[in-house]
């Protein structure tokens, strides 16, 4: 199976939590599907998210990279100790003046960011469309983009380096090197040794049809083993390391 492969990283991020929206804003740790299917919506030109009735349009049941790009499928691996990025609080001020009501028309914000993250990303053309792989392949590597792609906010650009096709195989080990959906029992995870590590997290997988709601799933990144009865499916290797489309 042919996939695109390429590193994101950048000197900032943050991929908000939309569960806690006072006092401070969280981000998760890691760039979710959702994120960058509307990073690489950027990169193709498609438009996010917007009020449809401003341009007299009826609203859409998605945004149109995630119309275009839903069935594609990406495997994301966090290139950090045991899947953890440093996060910072930053506090600042938008003083725009249409950011809120508040007096003066002065918002201080307090935001988590994640500092400098970085992932190796394997997209998997899946049902994608034959044009539009070809289309979001040729711009990846040929470095070229239609809208600025970024981090969760404009304020963090997205760097995109060492993109090129590679050759994965369909495996079934026990260890997984990328992050990887999985509802069962953590428990079940096993081996590791004295360094065992085991990251969790519930973020978002796709978005509910009209609503564009989050639907979640939780991601784990381990290097604890998983029972071959409660694999996940979709689990490809190079050669050295294996990994989880979803």
């Amino acid at each position: 199976m042919k996939s695109l492969r390429f590193t994101l990283s950048g000197s900032a991020a943050c991929f908000r939590q939309p569960d806690v929206n006072t006092l401070v804003y969280f981000t998760y740790n890691n760039i979710h599907k959702v994120a960058l299917l509307g990073l690489l919506g950027a990169v193709l030109g498609l438009s996010g998210y917007r009020n449809a009735k401003l341009h007299g349009q009826e609203d859409p049941i998605f945004p149109e990279f995630y119309e275009v790009l839903s069935s594609l499928q990406i495997s994301v691996v966090p290139n950090t100790k045991n899947g953890y990025f440093t996060k910072k609080i930053q506090y600042f001020n938008n003083s725009v003046g249409y950011a809120s009501r508040e007096k003066g028309g002065n918002l201080q914000v307090r935001e988590q960011w994640l500092e400098n993250p970085s992932w190796t990303i394997f997209l998997k053309q899946n049902n994608l469309d034959d044009i539009v792989w070809d289309k979001l392949c040729s711009s990846l590597l040929e470095g070229r983009c239609v809208y600025l792609p970024y981090l969760g906010r404009n304020d963090f650009p997205a760097q995109i380096e060492d993109m090129h096709m590679v050759e994965l195989f369909p495996s079934r080990q026990s260890r997984i090197d990328s992050l990887f959906l999985y509802d069962g029992d953590l428990n079940a995870l096993g081996g590791g040794g004295p360094a065992q590590y085991l990251f969790v997290e519930t973020a978002p997988t796709g978005l509910v049809p009209k609503y564009n709601f989050y639907e979640f799933g939780r991601y784990i990144f381990t290097n604890c083993t998983v029972p071959e009865a409660v694999l996940p499916p979709l689990l490809y290797a190079d050669g050295e390391l294996q990994y989880c489309f979803y």
